[in-house]
């Protein structure tokens, strides 16, 4: 075998990680005004779950054309899980307030919603990538998902917190994350979280 031939393992592999690191550039640039963040999640699962289906896309040309035709949906479905976390950060601060057994209650109640937003935001933009729909039904759309696939739910929310974890264990490791993160972080993430990703969706595409 051949290993420098354009259809062998070894360049299927560079291929493959040239199309992360292309992919993760083009998601940070475009998220650079914030605002646009949802916009930007949208394409990156967009184009990171057609890779993963096999479709060998134009990563340029499909996430530009992902992200202008997600772009309202995405960005009003950002700014409203922008605004809830931010209700919640302001919540948890307030939680202060109280003493003894409100202030445990209180505190589950938060914990219970912050689970709730993290499973949501889950699957939102993804869904937001396959799917078209308004922006209250991609989230609540979204949120039954994850009562419908639970293990798979379960397994993304891990390779989250994961990556998060192995970011911020140390300083090292955070000076490390923070490079790869621009580089082909956010683009490897999506497209690990795509092979759970496709095949949930798979269930609901006609």
């Amino acid at each position: 075998m051949n290993l420098l031939a354009m259809d062998s393992p070894l360049m299927r592999f560079f291929a493959r990680v040239g199309d992360i690191i292309l992919l993760n550039l083009i998601f940070v640039v475009t998220s650079l005004p914030m605002v646009t963040i949802g916009a930007s999640l949208s394409a990156l699962y967009a184009v990171a779950m057609k890779l993963v289906r096999g479709e060998e896309p134009s990563v340029w040309k499909e996430y530009l054309k992902a992200w202008k035709g997600n772009f309202k949906t995405a960005t009003l479905c950002w700014l409203i899980m922008t605004a809830a976390a931010g209700l919640l950060v302001l919540d948890f601060r307030l939680a202060g307030a109280f003493a003894g057994a409100a202030y445990t209650a209180v505190r589950l109640v938060l914990a219970m919603a912050l689970g709730i937003w993290m499973l949501i935001f889950l699957y939102l933009f993804p869904y937001i990538a396959r799917f078209e729909n308004t922006v209250f039904h991609s989230i609540k759309n979204a949120l039954l998902l994850n009562g419908a696939h639970l293990p798979s739910s379960l397994m993304m929310l891990g390779i989250s917190l994961g990556f998060l974890v192995l970011t911020f264990y140390t300083s090292e490791t955070f000076v490390i994350g923070t490079v790869l993160w621009t580089f082909a972080g956010f683009a490897l993430m999506a497209w690990v979280q795509s092979f759970l990703l496709c095949r949930v969706f798979a269930n609901y595409e006609k």
